[in-house]
């Protein structure tokens, strides 16, 4: 299936390149002037679209930056790439020459279709969170499917772009769910921090701290401090 992917990516730019080519050919008086223009015009679109894949992984300024950077560094390519092929097959001349290929908004509307065909065709698509029951917590780790009973996790962690699943026995399991999405998914389980989601059947209030089985602490946020309290005094 990954082989078959790459061989139909492989012919998707074989045919962005034709299309390239058949677009400038007024450009350019020879016919391989603009075959070569097609061919080196898939540089930077590919550059443009990896940009735009880039980008979209921020957001705010960032997400600004990038993508003003790839626009800018796409243009510069094309630029790089017409006028070479113009000084190989033209010599400079100016007679020989359609500058309406110089326009910028034409070459990333040109550009910038063959990146969103693109990333519309082979880009994955988001995967559904695999749904949860009450006995059994079903993730994506280490590249595989894994299912564990709820009753045997001792407390999630969040770190930054991935969380850890701390069970009784057994190395942490690595996930990118996110934290308050682990909390959506099980109502049992109590947000003592914002980095910590704790199972209260193996953990007990200690002020400021959540004592989990084992005798680790874990730390209690103000944010979360009364509504911890009030689960154990209810409890007790």
């Amino acid at each position: 299936m990954h082989l078959l992917r790459k061989y139909k990516k492989f012919l998707f730019w074989v045919f962005a390149g034709v299309l390239l080519a058949l677009l400038v050919r007024d450009a350019f008086n020879r016919s391989a002037g603009s075959w070569l223009a097609g061919v080196l015009l898939l540089m930077p679109t590919y550059a443009l679209f990896y940009g735009l894949e880039s980008a979209l992984k921020f957001n705010g300024l960032r997400r600004g930056i990038r993508l003003f950077s790839a626009a800018i560094g796409s243009l510069y390519g094309a630029y790089v790439a017409i006028a070479f092929v113009y000084w190989l097959f033209l010599g400079f001349d100016p007679n020989s020459f359609e500058k309406s290929i110089l326009n910028p908004v034409l070459l990333w509307v040109v550009m910038g279709f063959f990146a969103g065909v693109h990333r519309l065709m082979f880009s994955p698509s988001p995967k559904t969170p695999p749904m949860v029951d009450s006995t059994f917590l079903q993730f994506h780790s280490q590249r595989r499917t894994i299912s564990i009973p709820s009753g045997d996790v001792l407390y999630i962690e969040s770190l930054s772009d991935h969380t850890l699943i701390h069970r009784q026995e057994g190395e942490p399991l690595k996930n990118t769910v996110k934290i308050s999405e682990w909390e959506s998914r099980l109502p049992p389980f109590l947000r003592i921090h914002r980095s910590f989601l704790i199972n209260p059947t193996y953990a007990s209030f200690r002020g400021s701290e959540a004592e989990v089985k084992g005798g680790l602490l874990l730390p209690i946020s103000r944010t979360y401090k009364e509504v911890v309290k009030k689960y154990y005094t209810a409890e007790t």
